[in-house]
């Protein structure tokens, strides 16, 4: 596989300035050979560009000048490297097809050149889309809907009544669409399932990591809309809504009838408290816990750092104190406002 960097234009936009050179792949500024194209989005790999020995770069305007090799420039040359990477490198595809392994009810429909692997299971009146990828020992569900070119990964778990839209990808291990955590106690305190029959609804351009659970909505859907990208580990309880192009790290957990705005940014194993809201743009750091609506879009953040164990032993003591202390220092505050009224009189 190889292209010219004027194809490259021609497909993804950005200025060719230089000799129209042939690309063969697509490497980092330490690891590119003759031949590659790499790419300078953080000015501190700049130093790299002197011993680096690819064939041309993607860069922004600012920072071509130092650089004699040919050049795709390009206000976002980490998105651009995005592009060109995927076009190097594909997602392996299986061969069109259906195994003679795989099970399909009668009643469900399978779209234009289906390619389904060994041991996969469709379920009744489920219909995949043009184009879908299935992979080995996938099950799927009844009254299932997948959009077209869907890839779904080995040993997945599509529950039924669950909707996936276009272009999706689901990683090994996921399971979509399992039951929310709905119980009720009686006097004895035992707890009696409430069945979960809402199903789970998945836009456009979605991907879901490996092992993330997406439990099902108790009677309205589970919602993840469209262009969201989730990590591997994440827990999605019932009835959440996740807005468009939210980014969600591993081990995140968010509990039920939560709504997570556009664009948001989760960072890993942060959690999520039920039934609150958090608005667009809005990042929350690693290991950060979220009890309360968030209404205005900034950075939040309230995990502690790691720190040698006596260090944390000292702090902690304190905290345990932190009363005590509030009650000295009011005390205190009291006695200052009484001698100084005593000055004043």
């Amino acid at each position: 596989m190889q292209y010219k960097l004027s194809e490259l234009v021609a497909l993804f936009g950005g200025k060719l300035v230089g000799e129209d050179t042939t690309i063969t792949a697509i490497a980092p500024t330490d690891l590119a050979q003759i031949g590659h194209i790499t790419f300078l989005s953080d000015n501190k790999y700049k130093k790299l560009l002197t011993s680096c020995q690819a064939s041309a770069i993607i860069i922004k305007e600012e920072d071509a000048n130092d650089v004699m090799i040919p050049k795709i420039i390009t206000p976002n040359p980490y998105y651009y490297f995005s592009l060109v990477s995927n076009l190097f490198n594909p997602r392996r595809k299986l061969k069109a097809g259906i195994a003679t392994s795989a099970y399909i009810e009668q009643d469900s429909q399978l779209g234009k050149n289906p390619s389904v692997s060994h041991n996969v299971v469709i379920g009744s009146q489920s219909k995949i889309g043009d184009n879908c990828q299935i992979f080995a020992n996938v099950v799927i569900g009844n009254n299932v809907e997948i959009g077209d070119n869907v890839f779904i990964y080995p040993n997945a778990t599509i529950y039924d009544n669950v909707k996936i839209g276009n272009n999706c990808v689901i990683h090994s291990g996921a399971a979509i669409g399992s039951d929310g955590f709905g119980n009720a106690k009686n006097e004895k305190m035992h707890y009696n399932r409430i069945p979960q029959i809402g199903g789970v609804v998945i836009g456009d351009n979605v991907e879901i990591g490996s092992n993330t659970t997406v439990d099902c909505g108790t009677f309205e859907p589970t919602i993840i809309e469209d262009g969201a990208r989730i990590d591997n580990l994440v827990q999605i309880a019932h009835n959440v809504k996740i807005g468009a192009h939210a980014g969600i790290a591993s081990q995140v957990g968010i509990a039920g009838n939560t709504k997570i705005g556009k664009h948001v940014m989760l960072g890993g194993n942060a959690g999520i408290a039920d039934h609150i809201e958090i608005c667009d743009y809005t990042v929350i750091g690693a290991s950060s816990n979220v009890g309360k609506n968030i209404t205005k879009p900034a950075l939040y953040s309230c995990g502690m750092t790691a720190m040698e164990y006596k260090d944390w032993a000292k702090t902690y003591v304190h905290l345990r104190n932190i009363d005590k202390m509030n009650n000295k220092i009011r005390d205190l505050q009291t006695k200052v406002e009484q001698l100084e009224g005593k000055k004043d009189e």
